[in-house]
């Protein structure tokens, strides 16, 4: 019984953890780019445009 909890905590913390990684608010131009949001500047997360896919 202990050994499938550990094994569900482990997959939910795992789960947790990898998909905030990848986190942007997904709202993309049509080179994959976009603008930083005001909040994500004041949080150092970014300062103006960049992409999130690579460029053809």
């Amino acid at each position: 019984m202990k050994k499938i909890v550990i094994v569900i905590l482990s997959l939910v913390v795992l789960i947790g953890v990898s998909s905030s990684a990848y986190a942007h608010p997904g709202r993309l131009d049509k080179h994959g780019g976009h603008n930083c949001s005001a909040k994500s500047k004041q949080k150092g997360l970014c300062t103006g445009y960049h992409y999130h896919k690579k460029k053809k």
